[in-house]
Formats: structure tokens, sequence, C-alpha cells
């Protein structure tokens, strides 16, 4: 009789039949020679073994403190729930206003010092397209870079500062998910996981779980991604503080996390302070304040907002919020480090999209009036 595969088998089949009975009998005299209980109770049937099931990828298991990593923008999750939509529009205005600008932030946000090169066809994404001062990497200053910390089994990384650095490069044209950055482990959390790795990130200050209302989050409410659509929700106060820098404080050279998040918390909380009232699609009551006699307290426009939010910190008292003091978080010790309205940082600021070197402010609200954002 023909096998399943076609051949016959030697013997007319014979052979299997005996084959069966032999083994039948044998295993019908190993149990009589065991008891009885070993007929009504056979052993169990041989399985086969699971195949094995092959692990998660790690690939920051080994990272350590003070690790450089190289990773795309994809990669990185943030800590926070809000983030200051203007400061990023502004950062944007600027590229668009200036190409050599982005590559020259990017070379500096990369710890590589500036741009050396680039031309009308460079884009971020092509790295071989520009190159940065120090383009081999070999003296890349971490401290400039955004900074992470390890997650559960390191297969995440969590952003603790530079999410608006990050997240204007998020997006540009040229840069996206896919563009690849550098970052500098702060800490690694790799052995912990689910709850205990959440209460280490905030026993070590490392998390801001508040939207950009400032209302209260849980981590599952964190933002999925970087940039201005996956999650993270604008946050006006925080924009305005950084306007504010130079004029009511200046980031001190080991500033606590999220710092400019503490001080728009407590700008929220001042009485008589409403960002409201302030009309934030302008730069200031007059075309150009720097060709009119200007005065800041009285100005309604977003000018007035910076001045007004400025002197309050300028004159916060001690502990100015969460127990830190003014030095803590940078107060200046004097309204735009003691200069007149028109110089320092908020000369700056006052420079209007006409001039020959706009400001921050100038390039924010062309940006958004160009979008009708």
């Amino acid at each position: 009789m023909p096998g399943r595969s076609g051949r016959p088998l030697k013997n007319g089949g014979a052979r299997p039949v005996f084959s069966f009975l032999s083994r039948s009998l044998f295993i019908l005299l190993a149990a009589c020679a065991q008891g009885p209980d070993a007929l009504a109770n056979p052993p169990p049937p041989a399985t086969a073994s699971p195949p094995s099931v092959a692990r998660a990828p790690r690939p920051w298991a080994d990272a350590r403190a003070g690790d450089v990593l190289t990773v795309t923008l994809a990669d990185l999750r943030p800590t926070q729930g809000g983030l200051g939509f203007d400061q990023v529009y502004s950062r944007l205005g600027r590229y668009e206003a200036d190409a050599a600008k982005k590559f020259d932030d990017f070379c500096a946000d990369e710890g590589l010092g500036g741009v050396r090169r680039w031309d009308a066809a460079s884009t971020l994404r092509d790295a071989a397209s520009f190159a940065c001062r120090d383009a081999d990497g070999r003296a890349r200053d971490a401290s400039a870079l955004a900074a992470v910390v390890v997650g559960p089994d390191g297969a995440t990384l969590h952003v603790i500062d530079g999410h608006h650095g990050l997240s204007a490069w998020y997006e540009l044209p040229d840069g996206g998910a896919g563009l690849v950055v550098h970052v500098a482990v702060r800490e690694t959390f790799a052995t912990l996981a689910g709850a205990a790795f959440w209460d280490r990130m905030r026993s070590a200050g490392f998390l801001w779980l508040r939207d950009g209302h400032d209302r209260p989050i849980t981590v599952a409410q964190l933002p999925r991604g970087l940039g201005l659509h996956q999650g993270l929700s604008d946050d006006a106060f925080r924009s305005l503080v950084y306007f504010a820098r130079g004029v009511g404080y200046a980031r001190p050279a080991a500033s606590p996390d999220y710092l400019e998040f503490q001080w728009a918390r407590w700008l929220r909380a001042q009485p008589g302070f409403r960002l409201e009232a302030y009309d934030l699609r302008r730069l200031a009551d007059v075309a150009d304040p720097t060709a009119a006699r200007f005065d800041p307290a009285a100005d309604g426009g977003y000018l007035g907002a910076v001045w007004q939010a400025s002197q309050r910190m300028v004159a916060a008292t001690d502990p100015v919020i969460a127990g830190k003091s003014g030095a803590d978080l940078g107060r200046l010790d004097a309204l735009n480090a003691g200069k007149a309205a028109g110089h320092g940082a908020f000369g700056d600021l006052m420079r209007p999209a006409g001039a020959a070197r706009p400001g921050k402010l100038a390039h924010l609200l062309r940006y958004k009036a160009r979008r009708r954002l």
C-alpha cells in the first residue's frame, strides 16, 4: 500500500502494525510491573517545549549617567504636559527669516559650537549637507544637549530638559520624527518598572505633571511625543516667562528643572495680573515702540505683558514658590538688569518686524499672522 510520500511500504504495511503492537505490549507490561496505580494514573503525554519569546528591544540598557546618545526625535518622551507654543513659534519665525540661524542653532544645540558651512540646498535631515564647527563631534559640549532619563529596562528615554528646542526641530519641514540628534543621560532608572519608576522620577523632580492650563495630570496622561501635535498643550504663561528672560530673571548656572514653569505657576497666582487683559497679537500699542516715547508700563500689547510680569518677578519675596528663593530661580535685582526700557534684553524685544534685526516677539507675531494662528 502506498505511504503518504507515494512510495510503497515494505512487507505490505505489516511492519507498522507489528511495531505498534510491540510498543503497546511493552507499555502494558511496564505498567503492570509498577502496580495497579500506574494503570489508573498513566503519565501525562510528553509535550514540546514552548518556543522561546524574543525580549523587547533594550537599546539603552547599558547607558550610564553622563553618556551621550545618538537618537531620533521619535525616541524621546516628554515629562511635562504643557509647552510654551509662542516660544516655539518665535524660533520657527526666526528660522524662516534667517536660514543660517537655523543651522547655527542646531549645531549649538548639538554641542558643536555653531555652523561652519551650509548652503541653500542644506537640510537638517542630511547631515552631510552642512558642517558644524566641531564636525567630528570629538569636542561635543554635553552640557548644551537636551537631558534625558533612561526608563525601564533601557527601552525608553524621557526628556527632562529641552522640550522647547527639540519641539522646534520637530516642527520644521526638514526636521520631524526621524531627525537625528544627541542627548545627554542625566540618570538611568532602567532597573525600575511601573509605579516604582514613576515614583523615582517624581521624587527626583523629573516630572511636571500639569497641563498647559496648570491643571494636574497623571503619568498616563503625559503626551506621547514632542512637537505641537502629539499631546503637549499650550501654556501661554510659560511663553511669557521665556520672553521675560533677562528682564525679570536670568537662568542661574545651577537652575532647577522646570524653572520657567515654576515662574509661570507663580505668575498665575499674582493678584491684579491677568494675561487676558493684554492683546498678545500685537507687539505694542504703537507700531514701532523703538521710534516713539514708549512707556511699557502703560502698554496693552505683548511688550506690556512682559514688562508687568517682570516687574512682579523682581519684586517677589522669598520663598517665591515651592520653597525656592529668588536666587534659586534667577530673580534679577533690578528690572531689565537696571537698564532703561529701550536697552538691554527688553530693548531687544522691542525691535519690530521692519528692523534690521527683529526681536523675538516680532518673529513670533509674524509667524503666527502668516498662518492665522
